[in-house]
C-alpha cells in the first residue's frame, strides 16, 4: 500500500474534506451518485466507488444501519478522481497524494483547488510511429522503469531490437498502472494482450483479400475498416464483460 493510502486510511472521518465550498451534506445514495457521474464516466460502477471508499480516496457518512450516504462535495471529489485518472493518467496514490495537500489547503501546482477537476490539454503524447526509450515512456506515464521492464518482459509491451517501444506502450502502460492500482497483478494483464492479439489476427484474417490486391487504394481501405472494426470490437468486449462482471456480482 502506498504512503499516500496509508495516509488516508487515518484521515478522520469528521474532517471537512475538500472541496471546501460545495454541500457536504450527505443526501446521495451510491446508485445516485453513479448516475450523476456516469455521463462523463460510462465505465464507471458501484464497485469502482465502493474500491475508492474502501482506500479512503472519499468518506461516505455512514446511517445507524450503516447505509453509505453521500454528499456533494463527494461527488465533486469522486470526479476530480476519475478526471485525473483519465485525464492525466495519474495512479491512485499520486492522487492520493493530491487529495492531502487539497484536505490541507495546500492545492499542488497546476491544481489551485477549484471545485472541479478539468481536463489537462498539457498531457504529453507522441506522435503516431515514433520509437521511445524505456525512460522516455516512464517520464511520460510517471511509471517507474523497472515495472515497464515486466511488462515488456510478459510481453505486454512490444520492444525492438534496438530496445524501443512504440507510442502505443504509452497507453499500454498507463492503463496497465491503473489496473494495477484497483488490485490486478502485473501477470494478469498478459490475459488481455492475449486475447487483443487473438483479435487482431481475426480482424487481419478477415482484411486478407483486400491486403492482397497490393494497391494504395485498397490498403488504405482495409486500415480504415480495420480501425472501425476494432473500434466495435472494444465496445463489444466492454458489454461483454461488464454484463459477466454483474452476473458474477449478483
Amino acid at each position: 500500500m502506498g504512503e499516500a493510502t496509508q495516509h488516508l486510511h487515518s484521515h478522520d472521518p469528521e474532517q471537512v474534506s475538500w472541496p471546501f465550498d460545495v454541500s457536504h451534506e450527505p443526501t446521495l445514495k451510491i446508485g445516485e451518485v453513479k448516475e450523476i457521474l456516469s455521463a462523463e464516466f460510462p465505465m464507471l460502477n458501484v464497485s469502482k466507488i465502493r474500491y475508492l471508499e474502501n482506500i479512503d480516496l472519499v468518506i461516505p457518512h455512514r446511517t445507524s444501519s450503516n447505509q453509505r450516504l453521500f454528499s456533494r462535495a463527494d461527488v465533486e471529489r469522486l470526479r476530480f478522481i476519475l478526471t485525473e485518472q483519465r485525464d492525466r493518467y495519474l495512479p491512485l496514490s499520486q492522487i492520493g497524494e493530491l487529495l492531502s495537500q487539497l484536505d490541507s489547503g495546500r492545492a499542488g501546482e497546476g491544481h489551485p483547488g477549484r471545485m472541479r477537476a478539468v481536463e489537462h490539454d498539457d498531457v504529453p503524447r507522441p506522435k503516431p510511429g515514433t520509437r521511445l526509450t524505456k525512460a522516455e515512456v516512464s517520464e511520460l506515464t510517471g511509471v517507474p522503469v523497472e515495472d515497464i521492464e515486466e511488462l515488456a518482459r510478459l510481453g505486454v509491451v512490444e520492444v525492438d531490437p534496438r530496445g524501443r517501444l512504440t507510442s502505443h506502450a504509452v497507453d499500454i502502460v498507463r492503463y496497465s498502472q491503473m489496473i494495477t492500482d484497483l488490485g490486478l497483478d502485473l501477470r494478469n494483464i498478459r490475459a488481455v494482450k492475449n486475447s487483443a492479439h487473438n483479435h487482431a489476427t481475426m480482424i487481419t484474417t478477415s482484411l486478407a483479400a483486400q491486403l492482397a490486391k497490393q494497391s494504395p487504394v485498397a490498403r488504405e481501405r482495409a486500415f480504415a475498416q480495420g480501425n472501425e472494426m476494432s473500434a466495435l470490437v472494444v465496445k463489444l468486449y466492454q458489454a461483454l464483460l461488464v454484463e459477466n462482471i454483474e452476473v458474477e456480482l449478483d
